[in-house]
């Protein structure tokens, strides 16, 4: 066998692990687990009232990074959606919780932070501005318990 074919086949090796690497990487924290009462929008999926896992993929640090990565995945599995965020950061960990804006007759998700990171991810409107409320009144937020993470 040629040098060139060792390297070769040692080059497709390494790069058939990188994707168990990275899904090693992006699940090393548990997900927020958390029931929404409500019909919500996450970029341009609606999705219906129910149990949904959120979880960021890049672990994105506030102050450092720009964007992060957002998985939105039912319980059941059968809706999922992943959309681009802004990184917002606190100085301490968050209580994990899930922030939604209304407007126009709809809820929008607009933040999601999880346990024990110092960054959260907030969500863009539909024109790119992020997605805000006009007044505390159209602000709603679910703060997830012990028995909402998993």
């Amino acid at each position: 066998m040629k040098k060139s074919s060792i390297v070769s086949l040692f080059v497709l090796w390494v790069l058939s692990l990188c994707p168990s690497v990275g899904y090693a990487q992006a699940s090393k924290h548990p997900a927020l687990t958390v029931k929404v009462p409500f019909e919500f929008v996450v970029g341009n999926q609606t999705f219906p009232a129910g149990t949904y896992k959120f979880r960021s993929l890049l672990n994105s640090v506030p102050n450092k990074d720009n964007i992060e990565v957002l998985e939105v995945r039912s319980t059941e599995g059968r809706l999922y959606h992943a959309v681009v965020t802004d990184v917002v950061g606190s100085y301490e960990p968050d209580q994990p919780k899930l922030v939604f804006t209304r407007s126009g007759g709809r809820t929008f998700l607009s933040e999601v932070w999880e346990p024990g990171k110092q960054a959260g991810c907030q969500l863009r409107g539909h024109e790119g501005y992020t997605q805000a409320a006009e007044s505390e009144d159209d602000k709603l937020t679910l703060t997830a318990s012990r028995t909402d993470l998993r």
